[in-house]
């Protein structure tokens, strides 16, 4: 006997961001009542949006999902799991240049392992990643302190908590970048992280620090990748404007800021080929994405 197959599964990415006072409750009422989901949770997510749908959906629930977002006139649209992009594993990469012919990557030994012409060069994505306050460490402790700490160890008193943080000097550091450079075919994702990146195809635009090299690399980048889908942050950092336009918490949220950028780009492609569907709104959700 044939083992049934599973029902497919759906990836929901929405792509407009949702008014709270106005727009929200609507959206609310409708993901609860798709998915079941408690009203001060789906306003949490509610309140992320642009954003991708956390766990996949059988077929009911999403088409039910488009239907409905499409209604209160809120771009969306469904990938079947088997299909849905993926950007991981990016490629963290220390050696690069940006050459008149392509985008060209070296390995750990000066080897030319990767090249990119620049009509292949799909999406740039750029942003700030925020890091912790590092906190000097403060002088060591006298020895009358060491030998108390010793006696009271001894007699099985619990020692003093230490206060070595609360009185060390925090020392602000600053959000370090990074690209992720995305091909297509096939598609592959690199990263160049600010500070680990060799920097020497500048030439005389070379600098001793990170900091100088980085922006000159990013805009090198941006001009010789003329048909690149440039993100949002990217287009914000090269354009120095507000560093909340452009600043992730940690590398991972850069990466899924990317993957639902590029799902933007390919769906405003497919939108403009197509004038009459201005919203992922299908009748067979089975055909959606499925290339």
């Amino acid at each position: 006997m044939a083992t049934p197959k599973p029902d497919p599964r759906y990836r929901l990415v929405v792509f407009d961001s949702i008014d709270i006072e106005e727009e929200a409750p609507a959206v609310r009422d409708l993901f609860c009542k798709v998915t079941g989901l408690h009203p001060t949770d789906a306003m949490l997510w509610i309140a992320r949006a642009p954003a991708v749908w956390s766990t996949p959906l059988n077929a009911a629930q999403t088409r039910e999902l488009l239907d409905g977002l499409y209604e209160l006139k809120v771009a969306a649209e469904a990938w079947a799991v088997d299909n849905f992009p993926d950007l991981n594993p990016v490629r963290t990469i220390h050696d690069a240049a940006c050459l008149p012919e392509g985008f060209r990557v070296k390995g750990l030994h000066g080897e030319p392992i990767h090249w990119v012409p620049w009509n292949k060069v799909e999406m740039i994505c750029a942003g700030k990643i925020a890091a912790e306050d590092e906190y000097q460490a403060p002088s060591p402790p006298r020895w009358p302190s060491a030998i108390a700490t010793g006696i009271r160890a001894l007699t099985l008193r619990k020692p003093i908590p230490s206060d070595r943080r609360a009185r060390a000097p925090r020392v602000p550091r600053e959000p370090v970048g990074e690209v992720i450079v995305v091909r297509k075919d096939p598609r592959i994702a690199f990263r160049v992280i600010e500070t680990q990146m060799n920097y020497a195809y500048l030439g005389e635009k070379l600098s001793s620090s990170a900091a100088k090299n980085f922006p000159n690399f990013l805009a090198d980048l941006v001009a010789r990748a003329d048909d690149a889908y440039l993100t949002p942050s990217t287009r914000a950092m090269i354009g120095h404007d507000d560093p909340v336009e452009f600043t992730f918490p940690t590398s991972q949220s850069l990466v899924d800021y990317a993957l639902h950028r590029l799902l933007w780009s390919w769906y405003k492609r497919d939108s403009e080929a197509a004038r009459d569907r201005p919203s992922r709104r299908v009748d067979d959700i089975e055909e959606t994405r499925m290339e």
